[in-house]
């Protein structure tokens, strides 16, 4: 619901503005400037705040965004403090098929949870049990893109691959690298942490590409 009065909002916004760029907030909210942008196949909303050099928890709370990785593509966002739309990389003519790479897995351990739909919930990812590993790796060589903690994923790792694929980490945590370093296949990115009283350490990972959710065993060994 939320989203659609949003898109709503930016479309009599547009039509208010007749073709102007810069929106003018004239509401109380602590945003007196900034730019509404439409998001295009591949973008993320990481690479979109880096884009506009806007922290993601700001961009997240100006459009009361509780998924800040699973963002449709068409959503029209608000961008607070922007002057001017930018151009974000997302696109690439590449398919999936035609842009494998060679991935490692994260971890080793048993898969607990699949990729796909379960009763009234959605995995974009693999759940894999810690129990008797010390390390996790990454799945690919790329650039941090975001690491630190989104609701509802707790310690969160992003990185970014070749071909534009991206790897998400998080859940039972400890992150080792941080925001613009580059990794090495198979290097050690993060460590388990306990989650406070469960027996069970979990590292939750999910593969992208082209900003799409995919199924990452259908790309891992």
């Amino acid at each position: 619901m939320k989203r659609i009065v949003l898109l709503i909002l930016a479309a009599l916004f547009l039509i208010s503005c007749a073709g102007t760029q810069v929106a003018q907030r004239t509401d109380s909210s602590r945003y007196e400037r900034g730019v509404w942008h439409r998001i295009k196949e591949g973008q993320t909303l990481w690479r979109i705040s880096k884009t506009y050099r806007v922290d993601l928890e700001a961009l997240k709370d100006a459009n009361e965004i509780e998924d800040v990785v699973h963002i449709a593509q068409g959503t029209w966002i608000f961008i607070p403090g922007a002057s001017k739309l930018l151009y974000v990389q997302g696109n690439v003519e590449s398919s999936p098929e035609e842009a494998t790479l060679d991935f490692v897995w994260p971890t080793s351990g048993e898969v607990v949870r699949s990729y796909g739909k379960e009763k009234n919930d959605f995995n974009y990812g693999i759940d894999i049990d810690l129990r008797g590993n010390e390390n996790i790796l990454a799945t690919q060589s790329g650039t941090v893109v975001l690491s630190g903690k989104i609701r509802g994923y707790g310690p969160t790792l992003i990185i970014e691959h070749d071909n534009n694929f991206c790897s998400l980490y998080s859940k039972n945590l400890r992150i080792l690298v941080k925001e613009g370093e580059t990794v090495r296949r198979s290097q050690v990115v993060g460590k388990p942490e306990s989650n406070g009283g469960s027996a069970q350490r979990i590292v939750h990972y999910e593969l992208f590409h082209e900003g799409k959710s995919i199924n990452p065993l259908y790309y891992l060994p």
